[in-house]
């Protein structure tokens, strides 16, 4: 036992909640107002085109869309900041379906040190596995994304 009048997990539900609240999904004036200065990545060529380029009412259809995605995503905070107490720092996310349409997602974290190896083999374990269940059941998912991060890559 510490010396504190808290835990660590007090810690972590703290940190959670304060993430969670950074992470507030915004009203739809303020979605707008964030957007129009940035740049539209399909659209950023020779020319890039900003989201405030847009007629108004392109514009408030793309926040109205936009603000609907961060009200829809689930609340990970406890899970962010879980791994970060667990300093599980490189994370690899997989994800199933077709295109940007996902059926199913997993994160593998771990901790820095663990060799290119090991870190392969525990990827394909679970893309294996997932792909063996989603086959016995006949359902057509293909892979599509696999991103890995490390701590520097995400901050």
């Amino acid at each position: 036992m510490t010396d504190f009048p808290y835990t660590d997990a007090d810690l972590r539900a703290e940190a959670a909640r304060q993430f969670a609240e950074v992470l507030r999904a915004p009203d739809r004036l303020e979605v707008q107002d964030e957007m129009r200065g940035s740049p539209i990545p399909s659209r950023s060529g020779d020319q890039t085109v900003c989201w405030g380029q847009l007629s108004v009412d392109d514009l408030h259809d793309a926040a109205n869309d936009v603000h609907e995605l961060l009200d829809d995503a689930p609340d990970l905070s406890r899970w962010t900041i879980g791994l970060s107490g667990s300093v599980l720092t490189r994370t690899t996310d997989l994800a199933w379906g077709h295109g940007n349409n996902w059926h199913l997602a997993v994160q593998v974290a771990h901790r820095r040190g663990v060799d290119d190896e090991l870190h392969t083999a525990l990827i394909d374990a679970v893309r294996n596995a997932v792909s063996r269940v989603l086959d016995e059941r006949n359902l057509s998912l293909p892979q599509a994304t696999q991103q890995t991060a490390t701590e520097e890559a995400t901050r």
